[in-house]
Formats: structure tokens, C-alpha cells, sequence
């Protein structure tokens, strides 16, 4: 394998984040120019006076940040086909270095995805909402208003399908594996995780990430296919969506004993799975 330099090296780590915050920061800064132009026109006008400009500013943001969703998507649209060449790249990389790919696990295996994923994000998610962290944490209450805004077919196809894919492309499918390369499987389980958390940039969805990033990573070392921990992450995005739209949050937080009892059996299902998965 060829000898890479410390920039090289650096820039194989979090080139990829790089070019996923390169692309949103280029389709945001195109959709807030639309949007100022068709919708309010009268932003490009003559201000009299700081006020002004300030209420023009105010007015253009948030009707912008209604469709926060929808941008983050077609953002992840456009950074995917960039995610999966590079992904491609790697991989042909490997085969001229003599690198023998994984054994790819069975299809009729992949129940276990679904069957550990949704105790999981049930259970963190409650862990989370009974540690009251997401009262005291400014950042996650501003992130859930503009995720949770659009209607449940919207966040399923945006949240729950679109950006996964675009996320397992950048943690698992090149900064995991670029890691593989220079460490051994648990610290590079666990540098990815940090990376995933620390990614998502306030208190709550950083320990949320670091945790579902620790067992994403294993499942793709385990199952040796980015489909393992892109379904992971689907079905997890899902599950939140459809539970905050049906607020069965709020339904278990309303009586803590009855959260307690249905996190204590998510955690029971999910170490089973976690047990099958750990012995195929």
C-alpha cells in the first residue's frame, strides 16, 4: 500500500465531511437566492434604515428554515453521487493492493438489523428524554423544530432514507474503512462513532450518535456491506420520525415507570440480537 503523507492522511479522514458541508453550504446559499428572489422580491429593494434590513433578514431566515428539512435532503442528494465515487475509489483500491474484500453475510441475516435497531433507538431515545438532557440542551430543541416541521411522508423520505444513505457513505462506507487501514477494528469502531456524534453538533444527537455510531460501525464490520449499517440507519430515522408524529414520546414520558419498563425491555431485545449478530 502506497506510503500517504500526514496531509494526505488528514485529508482522507475528514475530506469527506468536507465536501458534504462544501456541497450543503453551495445548494443552501442557492435555495436562499431563490427563495429571496420568487418569494420575497422585495428583499433585493432599497432599505432606509437598519431596521429595516434587519426585519428583511429576519423575514427571508425563517421562511427559509421551514423547509430546513427539505435543503438537508436535496443537499444529501447532491453529495452522494461525490460520497459514492469516492467510495468506489477505495474500494478499487484495495482490490490493486492485494486487500481481500469481506465475506458478505446472507441475506435472510438482515431481519437482525431491524430486529436490533428498533430497541436500540427506542431505548437511547428514552435513556435520553428521562436524563432530561433534552430540556437543558438549546441546540437539540432548535434542531428538532426545523427536522420535525414537515409532514411524516416528508421526514420519512428526507430523514429516514435520503440522508442515512448519505451519512453511512461518509462514517462507515469511507471515514470507517479509511481507518481500518491504519488501526485495528475496535479503535476504528470508536474514533468513527466520536466522529458521527461529535458531527451532529449539539448535547443530546452527539451522545445519541456516538452510541448508535459505535454499533453502526460493528454492524458493518460484522456483515461486511454498507447495506447493513444503511439499513440500521434507516430504520432507526424512521422509527423516531413515526413515534414523535404519533408523540408516543410523550405518551411513555407521561408516566416514567412506564418508560422505564419499556426501555428495560428494549434493552433485553437488543442484547439478544446483539448476540446473534455477535455469533454469525
Amino acid at each position: 500500500m502506497q506510503q500517504r503523507s500526514p496531509g494526505q492522511r488528514i485529508w482522507r479522514l475528514i475530506g469527506p465531511i468536507i465536501v458534504k458541508m462544501a456541497v450543503a453550504f453551495v445548494v443552501e446559499a442557492v435555495v436562499i437566492l431563490l427563495y429571496a428572489i420568487f418569494v420575497h422580491p422585495e428583499t433585493f429593494q432599497a432599505v432606509s434604515s437598519q431596521e429595516e434590513l434587519m426585519q428583511k433578514t429576519v423575514e427571508l431566515t425563517d421562511g427559509v428554515l421551514k423547509y430546513a428539512t427539505q435543503i438537508s435532503a436535496l443537499a444529501a442528494l447532491c453529495t452522494i453521487p461525490i460520497l459514492a465515487w469516492m467510495f468506489q475509489k477505495d474500494r478499487k483500491l484495495e482490490k490493486e493492493n492485494g486487500v481481500t474484500p469481506q465475506k458478505k453475510a446472507a441475506f435472510e441475516k438482515y431481519i437482525l438489523i431491524v430486529g436490533i435497531s428498533i430497541p436500540v433507538a427506542l431505548g437511547v431515545n428514552n435513556l435520553l428524554l428521562l436524563s432530561n438532557l433534552s430540556e437543558v440542551s438549546v441546540g437539540y430543541k432548535q434542531a428538532s423544530e426545523m427536522l420535525y416541521t414537515p409532514s411524516l411522508p416528508v421526514q420519512i423520505i428526507c430523514l429516514g432514507i435520503v440522508i442515512p444513505i448519505m451519512e453511512e457513505l461518509i462514517f462507515r462506507g469511507l471515514l470507517f474503512k479509511r481507518l481500518r487501514e491504519v488501526m485495528p477494528m475496535v479503535p476504528a469502531v470508536i474514533y468513527s462513532a466520536l466522529f458521527f456524534g461529535l458531527y451532529h453538533g449539539n448535547l443530546v444527537q452527539i451522545i445519541y450518535g456516538t452510541i448508535c455510531g459505535l454499533l453502526l460501525a460493528y454492524v458493518y464490520e460484522k456483515f461486511g456491506s454498507l447495506k447493513a449499517p444503511v439499513l440500521m440507519h434507516m430504520t432507526m430515522n424512521i422509527l423516531a420520525c413515526v413515534v414523535t408524529e404519533l408523540s408516543g414520546f410523550a405518551w411513555m414520558l407521561d408516566q416514567p415507570m412506564r418508560m422505564g419498563i419499556i426501555t428495560v425491555l428494549c434493552a433485553l431485545v437488543a442484547s439478544g440480537m446483539f448476540v446473534l449478530i455477535k455469533d454469525m
